[in-house]
């Protein structure tokens, strides 16, 4: 019988070593080393792409993808058709640069550079095909009437038509699918979790938004650690220590009044610790092109950047003279379209063609307003309120002016007389006027400028005709008051197009 001893099992031999002790120790280090670098290269990365964001912004980049697709698709168009590039360069470089200039003007005329429709993808792709088929009339139209010089085919630039519109369809689906990633988002953090808090994190949630909330920071105590998404962190005054926890180099004011001075002292301390910190009203602006009228104060509008041309009298003189020009030309142009709308008037209903109404003008100053008849001659015996959608007194002619905005064509009599101008906040009847300056508070700021035919209202809000309307209006209208320029007249002038030609805000 063997001994005992040969057959024992050694427990000590079951037990871990020290050395296999070191492994697990050595491989958990390794491993937090790993974990540690990923997070670092992804903050890294997160970093990178939410700055070129930021400093370029998305509709920049969107652009610039466009220009070199509408390249690409010049190229593969030329080597389709010819299997070689032609021989007169230069000629060829001529229409690449000319097609280089329209299709983007296109794009936006049909608001295509517009981030918030990306996600509703079929409506972007109408859209593309709409401008696709105006920007391949307009190329036609300026190479054979303006170049004449060189023979251009016509299938050549129907497959660079093709082209265009497939890829840069598909580029704004992209783009969609990289603005929901959180990588391309800046981490951000918001001082004040009240009502303008929330309504700010709301906005900088929306998927076309380039921040990330990582959460609040407020002051009252019965806030701290609120979880609804995203939760209270803490006060203010830890707003270095949670920044490096939650790796934000930015924070958003969203205290809009009553900013006590130790609150001020606790954002000057953390800016001077490195942290950026922004203005909500600021960010608001940037991502909506409104000013937010509920959350700005007097000494907002006494401080803020902007309103700096509004009394400069060469831009007046600028702004005069182009709307003098422009009305002179489109009142010669439409002549005959607006013979045709009086008969089918007449035709229609009695009544008078022209619709004469009291309107209030650059600084309070009343004016008479021209537009066609669009409703029944008895339409306001009831009294006086705002036009409404489908509304029941509008005749059929009428609606179909108002489809196309074809009612507002008089007004250029009004713009060439200087009573309105072509761009600027639309003019309200006296009655409204009245009504919406004890509601709505800085109305009266609309009427520092001209009335205008188209604004940047028209071309970023849908009709309304109630308080709330005119809120989100005013909001516009601000916006234009306060970064008035030739430019942005330009921009505002090119969607018009766009939204005449679609019936986009008709009512």
């Amino acid at each position: 019988m063997l001994p005992i001893a040969e057959h024992s099992i050694d427990m000590d031999a079951m037990k871990p070593s020290d050395k296999s002790h070191e492994w697990e120790k050595m491989d958990e280090s390794k491993h937090s080393k790993e974990s540690m670098h990923f997070d670092q290269s992804e903050r890294k990365t997160r970093r990178f792409i939410s700055f070129n964001l930021q400093m370029v912004g998305p509709r920049s980049i969107v652009a610039l993808g466009d220009l070199f697709f509408i390249i690409v698709a010049s190229c593969v168009s030329e080597l389709l058709r010819y299997r070689v590039f032609p021989e007169d360069f230069f000629a060829y470089l001529r229409a690449v640069l000319i097609t280089l200039t329209v299709y983007p003007t296109c794009f936006y005329i049909f608001d295509l550079y517009n981030v918030d429709r990306f996600f509703r993808h079929w409506e972007v792709a109408l859209r593309g095909a709409i401008a696709a088929v105006l920007g391949y009339v307009l190329v036609m139209f300026l190479l054979y009437f303006i170049i004449t010089d060189r023979p251009y085919g016509r299938v050549i630039f129907a497959m660079q038509m093709s082209l265009i519109w497939g890829m840069t369809i598909a580029w704004r689906w992209l783009c969609a699918r990289m603005l929901k990633s959180t990588l391309s988002k800046k981490p951000v953090l918001i001082l004040g979790a009240d009502q303008s808090g929330r309504a700010m994190c709301d906005l900088l949630s929306s998927s076309n938004s380039t921040y990330d909330v990582r959460g609040f920071l407020d002051d009252d105590p019965a806030k701290l650690g609120f979880k609804n998404s995203p939760t209270v962190l803490g006060t203010c005054d830890s707003l270095p220590t949670i920044a490096r926890q939650t790796g934000v180099e930015t924070a958003i004011l969203a205290i809009p009044r009553n900013r006590s001075p130790q609150l001020i002292r606790k954002i000057l301390e953390a800016k001077l610790n490195g942290i950026e910190i922004r203005d909500m009203v600021d960010v608001y602006e940037e991502l909506t092109g409104r000013i937010p009228v509920k959350y700005i104060g007097d000494q907002w509008l006494l401080f803020a950047d902007g309103f700096y041309l509004l009394h400069k009298e060469y831009t007046q003189k600028i702004k005069r003279l182009m709307d003098l020009t422009i009305s002179g030309i489109l009142l010669i142009m439409t002549a005959p379209l607006m013979v045709l709308i009086t008969l089918g008037i007449r035709l229609e209903s009695p009544g008078p063609i022209l619709y004469r109404q009291t309107r209030v003008g650059k600084k309070e100053q009343n004016f008479v307003i021209l537009k066609f008849r669009t409703m029944r001659e008895d339409a306001e015996d009831g009294g006086v309120r705002w036009a409404s959608e489908n509304d029941p007194r509008v005749t059929k002619v009428g609606k179909w002016l108002r489809l196309i905005h074809m009612d507002e064509l008089p007004q250029l009599w009004n713009v060439f007389m200087g009573d309105m101008s072509l761009i600027g906040p639309r003019p309200e009847r006296p009655e409204f006027v009245k009504l919406l300056q004890d509601e709505v508070p800085y109305y009266v700021v609309r009427h520092s400028v001209s009335p205008g035919l188209t604004g940047w209202a028209q071309v970023n809000y849908r009709y309304g005709a109630s308080v709330e309307d005119a809120w989100r209006k005013l909001e516009c209208d601000l916006y234009y008051v306060k970064n008035m320029s030739f430019f942005l007249d330009v921009r505002i002038f090119l969607r018009t197009i766009g939204v005449v030609l679609l019936g986009d805000g008709a009512r």
